[in-house]
């Protein structure tokens, strides 16, 4: 190789070399971007839970005559007029009976679940264990190596990139309020004993009891790249090129 071809070879090297950094460097911008976008969709899973917590569930009223899913509630409370007027209930009456029924923290998390997994919205997420009662909670299989790798190695949170979706698990720690439907059955309510009479059980308060699962679109290109680049990235880019070629050039000549 000629010496005058020398300079020239080294340049395209070094302008990959620094290509390559930069895709490199971008990537991980992004997946942090996509992780930090994870971690907000589960600190507002976990605060509705702690929200719902505080009340003990949420007592939700049922349209006139509209039939509830037993799956979908606890406990059950029928209110009429006479309740509240202390007398005996009229013909007329009869028709304002009112029925309140008790969502508990994690079927208030898992209803709004499943309006997100109905909605146009790229990002999902669920609740999921390996104790679990539903089996439409059942764990996938990065679920499930989430909750066996938290677990022994006491991490927080697991990600993984796969077929272009960016995977997040976070620990999700049994607290007191998990511990009356997923103790034992005999402990669990009536409603929920009778539905899940042998599974969903064996939570200990301050083990990691599943995960909350986040999915994020991840869609990280050489474009994508580009797209991020403005007017100073291409001329700071443009200039370092433009400072290695003199360098080179004078090294040359000499």
């Amino acid at each position: 190789m000629s010496a005058k071809k020398t300079p020239s070879v080294m340049l395209m090297l070094i302008a990959l070399f620094v290509g390559s950094t930069l895709y490199f460097s971008g990537e991980s911008i992004y997946r942090s971007q996509a992780t930090e976008q994870a971690r907000t969709v589960a600190d507002l899973v976990e605060n509705i839970g702690k929200w719902a917590s505080q009340y003990r569930g949420l007592w939700v009223k049922d349209s006139k005559g509209k039939q509830i899913d037993l799956g979908s509630h606890l406990d059950t409370l029928v209110v009429t007029p006479s309740v509240a007027n202390n007398s005996e209930i009229t013909p007329e009456e009869a028709n304002d009976i009112m029925q309140f029924h008790l969502k508990n923290p994690a079927l208030i998390q898992r209803e709004i679940s499943d309006l997100t997994e109905k909605s146009a919205s790229t990002t999902k997420f669920r609740i999921t264990s390996d104790k679990y009662m539903n089996p439409k909670n059942a764990p996938n299989a990065f679920e499930t190596h989430a909750i066996n790798e938290i677990r022994k190695t006491n991490a927080r949170e697991l990600t993984k990139v796969e077929n272009g979706e960016l995977h997040y698990a976070r620990a999700l720690v049994a607290t007191e309020a998990c511990m009356r439907c997923h103790d034992t059955a005999a402990k669990a309510p009536a409603a929920v004993r009778d539905l899940y009479p042998d599974q969903g059980y064996g939570y200990e308060v301050g083990k990691v009891a599943g995960v909350i699962a986040v999915t994020i679109p991840y869609q990280y290109s050489p474009q994508t790249l580009l797209n991020g680049f403005d007017l100073w990235a291409w001329l700071s880019f443009a200039g370092l090129l433009l400072v290695l070629a003199i360098a080179f050039r004078s090294k040359s000549s000499k």
